[in-house]
């Protein structure tokens, strides 16, 4: 990434944009500018008063002139006013479109906004007049010009959503991505369970540093052995065992055949001749570079083979960094079902590099956005005090997500790894919350194992649909949540499958591994956010949410009713 030599916070009047913005100056070192204040010494009169004696159009002018202004400065934060940035020529090259620039969007909702002006307008009393507050109906005046102005704020590099965050927090946040592509320091992340500790590094760029982190993790190991695939290596392998080779480690590679079939006992038992017969000792590690088939295998020999070796997960899929290579979940597939043969086993080091990403094929990349929509819905219930808004998030931001811009990208694995790490560090073995994670898995393991031709994501996906009109027709979340949920996944190109076998899909349920004492267990979204676990789900309920998400069911009480 290029070094950002300014930050230009923009969003709504009242999301906060003057109080991040200097306190993010003084955390930086770096001058700080408001516009609307720059505008008001030039007035001598306050943003209201100006409006009301000078009129808009005089004050919008101001205060495109005093951006302008502000905009060729280095070293600077400017908190601009909520309009400033609503004149194209502002995103043209060398203004808001330059590289040196970071634009960050500050989300409020009306309600927020609302509160937060008139507690405003309280304190300064009735001398200063707000003309967002005089109107017949401050908040749909408030909701209406802010929506005007969305599709402006969406072409930041970043949306945060601020609502429920002190200003601390969002300063932070945006201090941490100002430092991505500086070495890694220290873990972004660090999950500790009863069985072990993983250190998670989550930076563009990290990749280079593996051999660094491997080093200081295994000080005394000798060898480093990397399991990979046959396209994954092709593509990452070279530079990752050269990393490693430069720290000291003599450096053997496995490559597997890409794909759900290398997760068997076969694979794992070929994988086991290769490191016995060449003499690996338990002081050696095992490097799991791939996706999440790679991590699942890898992960499984390591937990096992001479009952444990050394685990550097560095996954290259997204599916793979927001989920599989968090947690300690390892195993392979048996030909009853899924992920049936397995071992819980932390990896004590995860290297997240996005720029892995870059060379995902589309599908594959599509996939991974089915997990950090589960995390999405999951979140307001999971422990650990973290953000609660990375539905509004995903929304605000998903333009940026599928084209993995930076800083967007980095931010959201993050946001998603350190939710997935609160969630084991509360409940390592699935006895509870952690089952929450399984939101839309248990008819997309079912669609996977019924052997239709869909990727992980995309079936979790179906699930996922299919879970929120089940919560519907059991009274969990409303149909306005299905919907939105419907359109996220619709706007990260997770569409609506084709028809399938819908009486060998609910076959393969009765052969579900979160089944207990024959009932089989539902992850259903809540309408306030998050989720929980039912066992009380009608079998007619199942067939006709399914049968909704499968095949084209009109979005109506009657289709999720049962």
């Amino acid at each position: 990434m290029t070094r950002k030599t300014r930050v230009v916070l923009i969003g709504f009047s009242g999301s906060g944009k003057s109080t991040v913005g200097r306190l993010l100056a003084a955390r930086l070192g770096w001058d700080f500018l408001d516009t609307d204040a720059e505008v008001e010494a030039r007035f001598g009169a306050s943003v209201p008063l100006i409006f009301e004696q000078h009129g808009e159009a005089v004050f919008r002018t101001a205060e495109r002139r005093s951006l302008q202004e502000a905009l060729p400065r280095d070293l600077v934060v400017i908190a601009t006013g909520g309009g400033a940035v609503t004149d194209e020529t502002m995103w043209e090259k060398n203004l808001l479109g330059s590289v040196e620039t970071l634009v960050v969007a500050l989300e409020a909702s009306t309600p927020t906004i609302l509160s937060r002006l008139t507690a405003q307008q309280a304190r300064e009393g009735d001398a200063v007049r707000r003309p967002l507050l005089e109107s017949a109906s401050p908040f749909d005046r408030i909701n209406g010009l802010k929506q005007q102005r969305q599709r402006t704020y969406d072409r930041a590099d970043l949306t945060l959503v601020v609502d429920a965050v002190s200003p601390d927090t969002v300063v932070d946040e945006i201090h941490e991505l100002l430092r991505l592509g500086d070495s890694p320091a220290a873990p972004d992340i660090f999950l500790e369970a009863p069985s072990g500790a993983s250190a998670i590094y989550v930076q563009p760029g990290a990749a280079g540093a593996v051999g660094e982190l491997t080093r200081q993790r295994w000080p005394r190991a000798h060898r480093a052995w990397i399991v990979t695939d046959e396209r994954v290596g092709a593509l990452h392998e070279e530079r990752v065992r050269a990393g490693l080779a430069a720290h000291g480690f003599d450096v053997r590679v496995r490559r597997v055949p890409p794909g759900e079939g290398s997760k068997s006992l076969r694979v794992v038992s070929d994988v086991y001749d290769w490191l016995l017969k060449s003499g690996v000792e338990r002081g050696d590690v095992v490097v799991a570079l791939g996706g999440g088939v790679i991590g699942d295998l890898a992960g499984f020999v390591a937990a096992t083979c001479l009952r444990g070796l050394g685990l550097v997960q560095m996954p290259t899929s997204l599916l793979a960094m927001v989920d599989s290579s968090v947690g300690g979940k390892t195993g392979v597939n048996h030909p009853v079902g899924k992920n049936l043969i397995g071992a819980f086993y932390q990896p004590p080091l995860v290297v997240i590099d996005p720029l892995f990403l870059g060379t995902l094929p589309a599908r594959d990349l599509t996939s991974g956005w089915a997990e950090v929509v589960k995390h999405a819905i999951i979140q307001p219930s999971t422990p650990g005090g973290a953000r609660a808004d990375l539905l509004s998030f995903l929304e605000r931001n998903v333009a940026r997500l599928r084209g993995l811009d930076e800083p967007a990208t980095t931010y959201a694995i993050r946001r998603n790894v350190g939710l997935k790490a609160a969630v084991v560090a509360a409940d390592e073995r699935e006895a509870g919350g952690r089952a929450l994670l399984n939101f839309g898995h248990t008819l997309g393991h079912a669609i996977e194992a019924a052997g239709y031709r869909y990727l992980h994501g995309e079936a979790i996906a179906v699930g996922m649909r299919a879970a929120a009109r089940i919560g519907s027709g059991m009274g969990t979340c409303d149909l306005p949540f299905v919907a939105r949920l419907d359109t996220l996944l619709d706007q990260f190109g997770l569409l609506p499958v084709a028809e399938v076998d819908t009486d060998r899909v609910l076959a393969l349920l009765l052969t579900d591994k979160k089944r207990e004492a024959g009932r089989q267990r539902w992850v259903l979204p809540l309408a306030g956010g998050g989720a929980c676990i039912r066992d009380d789900v009608p079998a007619e309920l199942i067939e006709d949410a399914l049968r909704a998400v499968t095949v084209a069911v009109p979005l109506v009480a009657s289709a999720v009713q049962g």
